[in-house]
C-alpha cells in the first residue's frame, strides 16, 4: 500500500504528482491543508480544470465518475477530478467503480478521493487498496496530547514565529483538542506581531481559551494525578454545558471499577469481564489496576460515597451547587491518584 505521511507530502507534490490520491482522517483540518496542497501543485503542474462529484448518500449515481474520466475537457489538456465522500462508504457500485478506475486512470486526469475517518475494516477494503496502489494514500491521523505541543512549535515557525517554551505550552493547554482553533490563533499572532520572536505577555492577551474537552478527558486528568488540568478542564466543560450528571457518570464508572478490582484477586477471566461490563478502554486498563493495587479499598469507597452524595445534589435532593461538587470530588479523587 502506497501511504505516505504529512511530512512526506512537500516532496512527493514537487515530484511528479502521483495520477490517483486519497486522503481521509480524523482532523478535518489537516485534511482541507492536504488538500489545497493537492489542488495548488496540480494547478502548477496545468490541471487547470478541476470537476467536483459529492458521493454523500447512496443514490450517487457512480457512473458519473467514469464519465468524467472519458469526456474530453474543451478548455484544458489536464483536469482534477475530485471525489468527496464523507462517510467512507463507497457501497459495492461505488467501490467497483473505484477500482475500475484505477486499472487504467486517465493519463490527462488527476483523481483527489476525500474521505472523513475509515475504520480498520475500511482501511483494508478492495477499493482503499486499489487507490493506493494506483497513487498515493494519506490518512491524518489525530494529533495526541503529547504530540500537541510539538505541532503547534512548527505551525509557528511555518509562519517566521519563534516561541519560547511557556508560550507554546499556554497555546496548547488554551486549544487542547482542538487544531482548527490553534491553528487561528498562530495565525492571529502572526497577523498582530508579524514574523520573529513571542513573548508570553502578548500571547496572554491575544490567546482565548478555544480547548475542546468532553467527559473521558475529564476522567483521565483525575485519575492521572493532574489536578491543574483537572480544574481547566472542569471549567471547560461547565462553560460548554456539559450535563453534571454525564460528568458524574464517567468519573463514577471507573471508580466502580477500582473499588471492585481487588475482590477479583487477580482473575484475569473476571477482571476482563468488569473493564467489559463498565465499556473501560483497553488503554485505562493499567492505570486503573495502578489505582487499585496502589491505595486501600476502603479509601476508594469513601470516594464512592462521596460521589453518591454529589449524585442527590444533582438531583436536587440534597443542598449545593452540582459543578462546584463536581470539582471538588474531582480533586479529591486526583489528590489521591497523585500519591499513587
Amino acid at each position: 500500500m502506497a501511504q505516505i505521511r504529512i511530512d512526506e507530502l512537500e516532496r512527493h507534490l514537487s515530484e511528479r504528482l502521483a495520477p490517483v490520491w486519497l486522503v481521509a482522517g480524523e482532523e478535518l483540518l489537516l485534511i482541507d491543508e492536504v488538500c489545497r496542497g493537492i489542488r495548488a501543485a496540480a494547478r502548477t503542474a496545468g490541471y487547470s480544470e478541476r470537476q467536483v462529484l459529492h458521493a454523500e448518500t447512496g443514490s450517487f449515481d457512480w457512473s458519473l465518475l467514469g464519465a468524467a474520466a472519458g469526456n474530453l475537457s474543451l478548455f484544458s489538456d489536464r483536469r482534477l477530478i475530485e471525489l468527496r465522500l464523507p462517510g467512507g462508504k463507497p457501497g459495492v457500485g461505488g467501490a467497483q467503480a473505484l477500482q475500475v478506475y484505477c486499472r487504467t486512470p486517465p493519463a490527462d486526469t488527476l483523481l483527489l478521493v476525500i474521505c472523513g475517518r475509515l475504520d480498520v475494516r475500511q482501511r483494508r477494503s478492495a477499493w482503499v487498496e486499489a487507490l493506493s496502489r494506483a497513487g498515493l494514500m494519506l490518512y491524518t491521523w489525530p494529533v495526541s496530547r503529547r504530540d500537541f505541543p510539538r505541532w503547534i512549535t512548527q505551525r509557528l515557525l511555518s509562519r517566521g514565529l519563534i516561541a519560547e517554551r511557556e508560550v507554546v505550552e499556554l497555546l496548547a493547554e488554551r486549544a487542547e483538542g482542538n487544531l482548527l482553533a490553534a491553528a487561528q490563533e498562530v495565525e492571529k499572532l502572526y497577523l498582530l506581531l508579524g514574523e520573529g520572536q513571542v513573548d508570553l505577555v502578548t500571547v496572554r492577551r491575544a490567546v482565548v481559551d478555544s480547548a475542546r474537552y468532553d467527559v473521558f478527558d475529564l476522567s483521565e486528568a483525575v485519575f492521572g494525578g493532574e489536578r491543574p488540568r483537572v480544574a481547566h478542564i472542569c471549567r471547560s466543560l461547565q462553560g460548554e454545558g456539559a450535563e453534571p450528571t454525564l460528568v458524574l457518570w464517567a468519573l463514577a464508572r471507573e471508580l466502580r471499577v477500582i473499588a471492585t478490582l481487588p475482590a477479583l484477586a487477580g482473575d484475569a477471566r473476571r477482571i476482563n469481564d468488569l473493564f467489559r461490563q463498565h465499556r473501560v478502554p483497553k488503554h485505562r486498563h493499567s492505570r486503573l489496576r495502578q489505582l487499585a493495587a496502589g491505595a486501600s479499598v476502603d479509601a476508594w469507597e469513601r470516594l464512592l460515597v462521596r460521589a453518591a452524595g454529589v449524585d442527590r445534589v444533582i438531583k436536587g435532593a440534597a443542598p449545593g451547587r452540582p459543578w462546584d461538587e463536581l470539582l471538588q470530588l474531582s480533586f479529591e479523587l486526583a489528590a489521591l491518584a497523585a500519591a499513587i
